[in-house]
């Protein structure tokens, strides 16, 4: 049986609406029309849905948590076999706030930054804002990341976990050194 891709599927209700980006709201339709996007699906109320936690698989969870709880200085909510949960201090009482988890695969390949036909693919990364950009990623180094070779912008610094995500750490406009400006431009933040 192969994987199923929901983003190519058909939805069964309706086999002539299928389901995927060239067909969701706010995107070009086949005539190239684009739809207005929309907070809630067509007669529907939107129910609350807050994004609660950001899982990163990798080939061990626990050597991986303690990488990010040294970085970050987060604390273990929950923790399994296989599987860790870690959120910022005082904000595992439901108040929000992103939480990371996680989870060991034993299939894991680490992604290849930057991206190389036919290898594996960076699916996302995380964005850390940071205050001093060469402090923190000095720090991150001494945690155990591994700074990338290819830097692309001179207020952000590529870096990758020990499981081998590549992760950011940023300055906001004007904080990082060399031509912010342009740079943020390039980058989009």
């Amino acid at each position: 049986m192969s994987p199923v891709n929901p983003v190519n599927s058909v939805d069964p209700s309706n086999p002539g609406n299928p389901v995927g980006p060239a067909h969701q709201v706010g995107s070009a339709s086949p005539d190239g029309v684009t739809a207005p996007v929309s907070s809630s699906a067509p007669g529907t109320a939107r129910p609350r849905v807050a994004l609660s936690t950001v899982v990163l698989e990798c080939s061990d969870a626990d050597e991986l948590a303690a990488f990010y709880v040294r970085l970050l200085g987060w604390e273990v909510e929950r923790q399994e076999p296989d599987w860790v949960k870690l959120r910022a201090p005082g904000r595992g009482d439901g108040s929000g706030g992103t939480g990371i988890a996680l989870q060991s695969d034993d299939t894991y390949v680490p992604p290849v930054w930057p991206g190389v036909p036919g290898a594996q693919q960076m699916m996302a990364h995380l964005d850390f804002e940071v205050a001093d950009l060469a402090a923190a990623t000095a720090y991150a180094v001494a945690s155990g990341a591994a700074l990338a070779t290819h830097q692309a912008a001179t207020d952000t610094r590529v870096l990758f976990d020990p499981a081998g995500h590549p992760f950011c750490l940023w300055t906001k406009e004007g904080t990082g050194t060399g031509s912010d400006a342009d740079t943020n431009r390039e980058t989009g933040r």
